[in-house]
């Protein structure tokens, strides 16, 4: 009995171990975001992995720095529409969707507001996340904007793909800043 392959067969083999997940990581959407979130951590960039729906707006900024001590926070006492306290973080993913940057709003020193600003190609597969964990309190809006109900707060991002980075935002806000009334509806 012979065993042995024909040489045909051994190329074609060959070809497609080195050749499919090339393929895989040039044309899958998948392949494309695992590509990006290794070229990142190359560049140095953070990374941040975070339950956004648990955020509470009475946790402070010692227990966000407490809980997240990797995550390099540029802090100053500017004023806005949450609070009177901003810190910036420079990421390159969040929750695996790569991203670029990560703004907490302080009020003293609790939490009203943090913003997270993804890369629009990923948005798609941000709201999928989202959907998986929170679907039973999502909802959608006249302002294209899609929300979800959480334990203190909501979080809200755009319902359709944003056509340009600065609309590729996912919000989260407390119930205190929702009351102090500095959102449209809130």
């Amino acid at each position: 009995m012979n065993m042995r392959l024909h040489p045909l067969y051994k190329k074609l083999l060959l070809v497609t171990i080195v050749l499919g997940p090339i393929v895989w990581l040039m044309l899958s959407d998948d392949g494309r975001r695992r590509t990006d979130l290794v070229m990142l951590h190359l560049f140095g960039k953070q990374e941040m992995n975070l339950a956004i729906e648990h955020l509470r707006g009475d946790m402070t900024e010692e227990e966000f720095r407490t809980a997240f001590p990797d995550l390099e926070l540029a802090c100053s006492d500017t004023a806005n529409a949450f609070g009177d306290r901003i810190c910036i973080a420079d990421v390159g993913s969040f929750n695996a969707i790569p991203s670029r940057g990560f703004v907490v709003f302080l009020e003293g020193d609790r939490l009203r507001a943090v913003k997270v600003s993804y890369r629009p190609a990923y948005h798609e597969t941000l709201q999928g996340q989202l959907d998986g964990r929170l679907a039973q309190r999502a909802g959608s809006n006249d302002a294209g904007a899609r929300s979800w109900r959480v334990n203190d707060g909501v979080l809200l991002m755009p319902d359709t793909a944003p056509e340009s980075e600065t609309d590729a935002v996912l919000m989260w806000l407390s119930d205190a800043a929702l009351r102090r009334g500095t959102v449209p509806g809130g």
